[in-house]
């Protein structure tokens, strides 16, 4: 009898539904400083998502949804919501009702959530302090209506049941704090009544067009006391001189605007205090050198120094073994199964630090552990000495020999490797290590000219570049895994007779780092080829990261593939293509809110893990904007400039940091002359490209293009 009443009562138990991260009209508003993680479910249409639900992580822990620290399994997000009584009667915010949006008052970036409770309006402000571990919450209730009314505003702290087990309630001072894996104290600036699990401000006439407001704060792991001792005015002060000093861009284009900030924001909330960062937040729960540097880069270009200085030293402490071998998914891998791509793209990555930041402390400090790094993909299991070229048994997207993968030569590893190790090669010489320089250097070119043109094995065929070659020389041009059946049912590399691997996203590298001519016909042929991975089995937009036929996972849009396809073509001139993948990013579930999951399509949760926010994501669009659309390019001894300006602007506007300097520059299409002027002083344009001396003081430039 026990036994059947306990799989009757299993039966009727489960998690609240907030607890999925791809809900149908749900996307999340992101916040956060390195010291705390916050977001703001938007739900915008009726279903069972909580709209306004608040989520709230350590940015050192990482987690699912579900272990989200105002989640409770029973009412999922539901308690976060404020509440708001008018004359006797409750109202919370619902789906598909009101407005969310992001608003940047003294350049803070601030989620402003308005919706309605009866004749009254409630408008709530999210916004992080720029050193503080805390989520401000300002909400007002306004009063539209001919008659006064009574208002009760209720904001609850009922903290996850899992890891959250005790509470201190002090009433004196009207402050709430849970306690367990971490603290979380919720108090109002304003005089409260204090419940057991809520703080409540009464409001007892509202006038007619008048309005009543409270803020709260919620901390995680700090003092009330502290936190008022410095006094909201100040911390806000200190919070809108922060994100003064980062990167802005101005486009005339406010899709364009807004994916520019919020892809800051979002980059600086993902990165931890200490460096660490999920790869996809409430996804795998691990972390990639790969992702990692592509954050690092990012931040770096959004102004976040210190951020993209602490990813890299996680990196070189946490992430590099002694040899050079680099963490994937949190752990080490056979060199049969390494990412060879990961050591590249770490080089790269430390190398722009250096460029923009004109500090080589990354460089002297790590230099051992660099070194390895350039080294290791020139060991002999890698084909290197043979071929001048890097070969395994894994391939960019992680697919190994069960996927069908045979031993090869991987075109993203060359790419990736190609870029990164000359850049080795100049920190080598900052560091008097000539003999690496030189090894390095003479590596790169060899890899280069075996990818292009090596009579067996080069990745070109047919005019345009390819996804993986042979150890025989053959391409390979199809997975074929031993077992189709060990993949989920309906996944097309489970149901394909045929299963091509090829176009794929990195075919796209080589143009984008401008390994070869934007302009040639090898990258033409490329880019077109590339053209099939659009809308290949779905609707509404997006690049599939390769040929669907060889996906173990659903169909559907990546955005960081996405964007690797859209830094090439502007980089080619095929200014539609950019404009039509700028718009699937905003028109994306999650656009609005700029937070993009992982890839946009079914996924069968279980088996496979549920779909996260990636951070990647951010990186590409700050590297698109700054790196190609601006053409901000630092080098150690330089400062080069070459926009690309896309069409349908004809005018840019940017505040950047280069060398701990502002940089303002402006360019402007002309039907005249390319000129250009620093500190309206003139200076030669030549190849569409200013180069200038690394700034020493703040600089104004102005760039005048030819259309």
């Amino acid at each position: 009898m026990a036994a059947g009443l306990g799989a009757r009562a299993q039966s009727r138990q489960s998690l609240h539904r907030d607890f999925e991260t791809t809900l149908d009209g749900v996307e999340y508003f992101v916040l956060g400083n390195g010291l705390i993680f916050a977001a703001v479910q938007a739900a915008h249409q009726a279903g069972p998502a909580t709209h306004g639900g608040v989520l709230v992580m350590s940015p050192e822990r990482f987690g699912r949804k579900f272990s989200t620290f105002l989640f409770v399994p029973e009412r999922g997000l539901s308690n976060s919501r404020a509440a708001v009584w008018v004359n006797g009667v409750e109202y919370t915010a619902e789906p598909g009702s009101g407005q969310i949006r992001w608003d940047y008052p003294d350049e803070i970036p601030t989620v402003t959530l308005a919706w309605p409770a009866g004749a009254c309006r409630v408008r709530e402000q999210f916004w992080c302090p720029a050193h503080e571990p805390a989520l401000v919450r300002a909400i007002a209730v306004e009063n539209p209506g001919p008659s006064s009314v009574s208002a009760r505003l209720i904001v609850r702290l009922d903290a996850n049941r899992v890891l959250f087990d005790e509470y201190e309630v002090d009433r004196l001072e009207g402050a709430i704090t849970a306690i367990g894996y971490h603290r979380l104290a919720l108090f109002s600036l304003q005089s409260v009544l204090t419940g057991d699990r809520h703080l409540e401000a009464r409001f007892e006439s509202i006038p007619p067009g008048g309005a009543a407001s409270a803020t709260f704060v919620l901390l995680l792991d700090a003092s009330r006391g502290q936190f008022l001792r410095h006094g909201l005015e100040r911390v806000r002060a200190e919070t809108a001189e922060d994100w003064g000093r980062r990167s802005r861009l101005r486009t005339g284009h406010a899709g364009l605007d807004h994916l520019f900030r919020t892809s800051s924001t979002g980059l600086r909330a993902a990165i931890a205090g200490s460096g660490k960062m999920d790869g996809s937040i409430w996804q795998y729960n691990f972390e990639w050198v790969r992702d990692q540097t592509m954050a690092a880069i990012g931040a770096l270009l959004a102004g976040h120094d210190e951020a993209s200085r602490r990813v890299f030293e996680r990196i070189l402490t946490r992430s590099v073994s002694e040899d050079g071998n680099t963490v994937e998914a949190g752990r080490f891998r056979t060199a049969e199964t390494m990412e060879l791509d990961q050591n590249g793209e770490l080089l790269y990555g430390l190398w722009m630090w250096w460029a923009w930041t004109g500090d080589d402390i990354l460089i002297r400090r790590y230099w051992p552990k660099i070194r390895a790094v350039a080294d290791y993909v020139l060991r002999p299991e890698f084909g290197f000495e043979e071929t001048g070229l890097l070969k395994n048994s894994r391939e960019f997207w992680e697919r190994d020999a069960s996927f069908g993968v045979r031993e090869g030569f991987e075109l993203a590893y060359q790419v990736w490797n190609i870029a990164g190790l000359p850049r080795a090669a100049q920190m080598a010489r900052r560091m008097g290590d000539e003999a690496s320089a030189a090894r390095w250097e003479a590596a790169a070119a060899r890899m280069r000219e075996a990818l292009l043109a090596h009579p067996r094995f080069a990745l070109v065929d047919g005019g345009r570049f390819i996804k993986r070659r042979l150890t025989t020389g053959e391409v390979q041009r199809t997975f074929e895994p031993a077992d189709r059946t060990r993949f989920p049912a309906g996944m097309p590399l489970r149901e394909e007779k045929v299963s091509y691997c090829e176009p794929d996203a990195t075919m796209a590298l080589p143009v984008a780092l401008e390994l070869v001519d934007p302009a040639s016909e090898l990258a033409r042929k490329t880019l077109d080829e590339l053209e099939t991975l659009w809308n290949q089995r779905w609707q509404g937009g997006g690049y599939g990261r390769y040929h669907v036929t060889s996906e173990p996972d659903s169909p559907g849009g990546w955005p960081f593939a996405t964007m690797f396809i859209a830094r090439a073509n502007l980089e080619a001139g095929n200014h539609e293509r950019v404009w039509r993948a700028l718009h699937w990013l905003l028109d994306a579930p999650g656009g609005r809110a700029g937070s993009w999951l992982e890839f946009y399509g079914e996924r069968p949760t279980p088996p496979l893990v549920p779909v996260g926010i990636v951070p990647w994501n951010w990186a590409e669009l700050m590297i698109f904007f700054v790196h190609h659309l601006l053409g901000v390019r630092p080098e150690p001894a330089q400062l080069r400039i070459r926009p690309r300006l896309l069409s349908a602007l004809d005018e840019v506007r940017a505040r950047l940091v280069v060398r701990n300097r502002q940089v303002h520059l402006t360019v402007l299409r002309t039907a005249g002359e390319e000129r250009a002027w620093v500190n309206r002083a003139p200076v030669p344009v030549v190849a569409g490209t200013v180069t200038l001396a690394p700034p020493q003081e703040n600089l104004t430039v102005e760039i005048h293009l030819r259309d």
